[in-house]
């Protein structure tokens, strides 16, 4: 057994690890940075940099494939959960889409837990300061986008003048007969609207966050998991003793699968994910105190003191013992983007409608995710109260959901079938109808071997069940029953075993389809959230030396797709770590 000493300890090499890693090694030269990460570097066999490469890499040893338990909600199903287990996490298996949330969603982060700082005015600059937005048209009377920042952004259109699908003017046709005009644009704090699709891929080209972010002078470790949190109640000689709360005991570094140590002289940063930080969280006696103390006795444990204890064999459970710190926050709270995504047949056409005929075989076509536009928009009003009446949800909550200009679903026309087993022949597209602001919510736990043990509970509120119904019945008219598609879209193809969908199809129908066939975006976050697990400087309640960054703060769901929002947090945690260690700020 063997301790390395570090004056920062990131664990997760991911998308918030790679910035924060990089960001403090760019600021901070003197400093020792080690950044450890489970997954291994990708190889050369693995295709990373393609926009249709994410969808092979499912499922592939970059990917932790969770599984989580059976949901009653979704006919007992069990659900696998993509998420990156490489360097570059989740920045390697996306499929690129960029999109902040609403003004409003960020506030209610800042509203649910009194920090101003976590407001959509605050964050601002941090989410300025990741991006780099290019050939777009800057609409002078909103909210600006970031000019300069490491990560390239840029529309479809701007992407190739030749990456213009034929379905895309008649999609536009078909949202204006709902009355949805182009009037949005993304990345600007209002998304309700129908706005050109944004993505982060360079030329076509993934964009990853460890490339994207340089780790020059970083220590990077891969292939190397974290069994557990070193913790100390006193301040062993190598530890900078930075300010300290009255009592709390003291994150030293942490103990690895193979019993080394790296020990943090300044700080540990869990950049884990929203599976993994709260597991390694509760693999450290630190959670729920009921369900710890409840926990079958210790085989080993790391020790509350300097020194930890060896467990006997590489992945045997690291701590079962009673908790060191009741933190009841810690895996609560699991929020996910769940969705329908469904397949319609094109009609027989001259000309080529979908990737995969031959009339749309120019390269530039392939440059990023198959779609052009995408479209965000709110519920009802009386759909809208009867859900949270329903529900039963009250005051600064029911105040936020309220708040006009909500966006509770995402759109998507996708001109392939994707991951469904039908041919890429040019014959069939997919839709995507997905929950941005779902009120259901699920936990992590850890099995007596310490493996994360997920319970989703998709599905679960009258919120989500309303929205959803009304969002498939939406695209279900769109593609069937819009003069603008009539001309192009035959049909709905279902799943097996599942009738296919049509206009004049009842709630129930509906509902049961999403219950049998729904699944969740891969965009876990909430279970190590601002307010009940970390302050607003992203600390550890109740520790010293230890802060998480990664999509288990967010407290709230947040609108679009995460990895915008994740870029941004990431910034402003490495400015509150170098304004903590003295060290030149962003």
């Amino acid at each position: 057994m063997s301790i390395i000493e570090a004056d920062y300890v990131v664990v997760g090499g991911g998308l918030t690890g790679s910035v924060i890693a990089s960001r403090l090694k760019q600021h901070y030269p003197a400093a020792t940075v080690y950044l450890i990460e489970a997954g291994p570097n990708p190889k050369s066999e693995h295709d990373v940099t393609s926009p249709m490469g994410g969808f092979a890499l499912q499922g592939s040893e970059l990917d932790w494939q969770y599984t989580t338990k059976s949901d009653p909600n979704t006919n007992d199903r069990t659900h696998t959960l993509t998420a990156g287990r490489t360097l570059g996490g989740g920045s390697i298996l996306n499929y690129g889409g960029w999109s902040r949330g609403d003004v409003a969603d960020y506030d209610t982060w800042a509203r649910l837990t009194g920090y101003k700082d976590w407001n959509h005015e605050r964050l601002l600059p941090y989410f300025y300061h990741s991006e780099r937005f290019e050939n777009t048209t800057q609409p002078s009377d909103l909210s600006p986008r970031g000019l300069s920042g490491p990560m390239k952004i840029t529309s479809v259109s701007n992407s190739s003048e030749k990456r213009r699908y034929p379905l895309g003017e008649p999609l536009c046709k078909a949202w204006s007969e709902f009355g949805v005009e182009r009037t949005a644009y993304g990345c600007t704090g209002r998304n309700e609207g129908l706005s050109e699709w944004l993505e982060n891929w360079d030329n076509g080209q993934r964009h990853a966050a460890h490339q994207a972010y340089p780790l020059d002078g970083v220590q990077v470790l891969t292939g190397t998991p974290v069994a557990g949190l070193v913790i100390a109640e006193g301040i062993g000689a190598s530890v900078t003793q930075l300010p300290k709360a009255d009592g709390a005991p003291r994150v030293v570094g942490v103990y690895l699968d193979n019993c080394d140590t790296v020990q943090a002289k300044r700080e540990t940063i869990l950049c884990a994910g929203a599976i993994r930080s709260p597991t390694i969280l509760l693999s450290s006696s630190i959670g729920p105190k009921e369900f710890l103390d409840n926990r079958s006795p210790p085989s080993s444990a790391v020790s509350a003191h300097n020194e930890p204890a060896a467990p006997a064999s590489t992945g045997q459970s690291l701590s079962c013992r009673p908790a060191l710190l009741d933190l009841p926050g810690v895996g609560a709270n699991m929020i996910d983007h769940f969705a329908l995504f469904q397949l319609f047949k094109l009609k027989p056409s001259d000309k080529g409608l979908a990737l995969g005929h031959p009339d749309l075989n120019d390269p530039a076509f392939f440059l990023g995710l198959p779609c052009d536009y995408v479209v965000n928009q709110g519920l009802p009003r009386d759909l809208l109260t009867k859900a949270l009446d329903e529900d039963g949800i009250m005051g600064v909550e029911r105040d936020a959901l309220l708040e006009p200009g909500r966006c509770f679903l995402e759109f998507l026309v996708m001109y392939h079938p994707l991951s469904v087993p039908v041919p890429a022949d040019g014959t069939y597209v997919s839709t995507s109808v997905m929950l941005t602001l779902p009120s259901s919510r699920g936990r992590i736990s850890i099995s007596e071997d310490s493996q994360p043990v997920i319970e989703p509970n998709y599905f679960s509120t009258a919120l989500d069940r309303l929205a959803l119904i009304h969002g498939v019945r939406r695209i279900i008219k769109l593609m069937l029953d819009t003069k603008a598609f009539q001309l192009y879209i035959d049909s709905e193809v279902p799943p097996p075993g599942f009738e296919p969908l049509h206009v004049n199809s009842s709630d129930a129908e509906i509902e049961a389809r999403i219950r049998g066939t729904g699944v969740a975006h891969y965009h876990t976050t909430g279970t190590c959230a601002l307010g009940s697990v970390v302050d607003a400087e992203l600390r550890v309640k109740g520790l010293d030396g230890l802060r998480i960054c990664d999509a288990s703060v967010l407290p709230a769901p947040v609108g679009g797709h995460p990895q915008a929002t994740l870029y941004g947090i990431a910034e402003k945690a490495a400015e509150m770590i170098l304004q903590a260690s003295g060290a030149m700020v962003l």
